[in-house]
């Protein structure tokens, strides 16, 4: 049926009032003061099915609380002589007010027309008040507070990540390979008066050269490693500590290959000696020799590859004044070295000789460059004040401080320290390469400590 009052067509036919409004269809039937008790209770059930038409019956979610199985959902539907509450629960009939009591507060009213959704209350209607015994509500035991779901580690491997593979793999191949081979047909009398010029035939590793440096090769390739799983980690320290180990590589790499160039000329003055009997001496390089070669050249591109993560540690939360200090620890540890010792002057530490005593060319330059790898890492990594910074002193000044304590502790056969010996000295150590390395690694743990507690603190912010 169409209502000529509001226009609605959801009454059924017969109905005597219209469903949305409440306007009576014809005006006999609108004449409540003469109906009879049975027209006035219709006209009160019409009313409370308009009123239940006028709300938006809600979807509710219930859920035992002792409960483990799923949510159910329901829908609530009203009873013709039920109260319907917005949220759902039934409430029982209505038997207070009275149905006479009602229809005399009735008032035909439009249909309600719907509000914006930023300006609709969420205030529920008040129910009218029932007459049936509540029922005591069974209290529920809240369930204990979870304590949360555990963070996921997420782990991506980046370029750093194979970069620092790649090194630790070429580094422990380069420090355990054969690197040396001299053999010859001279005399056994003529090479035993040879030996002391320093003529040596066999085969030479790393730890032959220098019984330190295969400890100090095997210190390069776990800090590579555990700066790759950094990388993995996502920690920001992890690519500094990659670049550090690249520039020890490059720094003891070079050093070993200037090491080697000692018994080569020593065994090639041999051959040119003159001598009643020929004979042959034979040099060879195996692989090892080129590993440690390719191992110099990974060193250098690992650190310009660090570089480009530098900058992506965004947080230069460290200590400047231990940075500072601990940059001039370094200075120190990398001069040492250098200083000479009674009658050499400082200007023989690149003086190049060809004769007994003197050191090779390659030698020269491969103090050098371990010198200048320990300084630039360093350096740059303690006033990076940075974690990626500390990550990178931590690899450049490791190996050597190998170096430092096997050789003051004369720990082996024949250790060495960094950049091979001081001019005019011997197999020592230089007192400021001590302290100076000593002070730089107190000041990097102190740093990292620091740096500890910065991130410890902002985790539990």
């Amino acid at each position: 049926m169409r209502c000529g009052a509001c226009g609605s067509e959801g009454t059924e036919d017969g109905a005597r009032f219209c469903n949305a409004c409440g306007a009576p269809f014809s005006t006999d039937d609108a004449d409540v003061g003469e109906a009879s008790p049975d027209r006035l209770d219709d006209l009160a059930t019409t009313m409370l099915q308009e009123q239940a038409a006028g709300l938006t019956v809600s979807e509710t979610a219930r859920r035992d609380a002792s409960a483990d199985g799923p949510i159910t959902e329901a829908i609530m539907w009203a009873e013709a002589g039920d109260a319907l509450d917005p949220v759902g629960i039934e409430r029982g009939p209505v038997t207070d007010p009275t149905p006479i009591d009602l229809v005399g507060a009735w008032e035909p009213r439009t249909a309600p027309t719907p509000a914006a959704p930023d300006a609709m209350s969420t205030t529920a209607p008040t129910s009218p008040p029932s007459s049936r015994p509540s029922t005591p509500t069974r209290p529920t035991t809240p369930a204990p507070a979870s304590p949360g779901p555990a963070v996921a580690v997420r782990m991506r491997p980046t370029v750093m990540t194979a970069v620092g593979g790649l090194l630790t793999v070429a580094t422990l191949l380069a420090f355990t390979l054969d690197t040396l081979r001299i053999t010859t047909t001279a005399p056994a009398d003529l090479l035993t008066a040879a030996r002391s010029t320093g003529v040596r035939v066999g085969t030479w590793q790393a730890e032959a050269l220098a019984s330190n440096l295969g400890l100090a090769g095997l210190g390069i390739a776990v800090l590579a490693a555990i700066g790759a799983v950094g990388t993995v980690l996502g920690r920001t320290w992890g690519a500094g500590l990659v670049g550090g180990a690249g520039l020890s590589a490059t720094g003891v790499g070079a050093l070993a290959v200037g090491m080697i160039e000692q018994p080569v000329a020593a065994a090639t003055r041999f051959a040119e000696l003159g001598a009643t009997e020929a004979f042959t001496v034979t040099i060879e390089r195996p692989l090892g020799y080129w590993m440690l070669l390719a191992t110099v050249a990974a060193g250098v591109v690992t650190f310009f590859a660090s570089i480009n993560e530098i900058f992506r540690d965004r947080r230069h939360d460290l200590n400047p004044l231990i940075a500072a200090v601990g940059a001039l620890a370094v200075l120190g540890a990398a001069l040492g070295p250098l200083l000479p010792v009674d009658p050499a002057v400082f200007s023989d530490n690149w003086m190049i000789g060809e004769g007994p005593g003197t050191w090779p060319t390659l030698l020269v330059i491969a103090r050098l460059v371990q010198i200048g790898a320990v300084t630039v890492g360093g350096l740059l990594g303690f006033l990076l004040v940075r974690r990626h910074g500390l990550g990178l002193v931590l690899g450049a000044l490791g190996p050597m401080s190998i170096m430092v304590a096997t050789t003051w502790t004369d720990l082996g056969s024949n250790p060495v320290g960094p950049a091979y010996r001081n001019p005019g000295g011997g197999s020592g150590v230089a007192t400021l390469t001590v302290v100076g390395t000593v002070a730089a690694a107190a000041l990097l743990a102190v740093a990292a400590s620091i740096a500890w507690e910065n991130d410890a603190d902002q985790r539990n912010r």
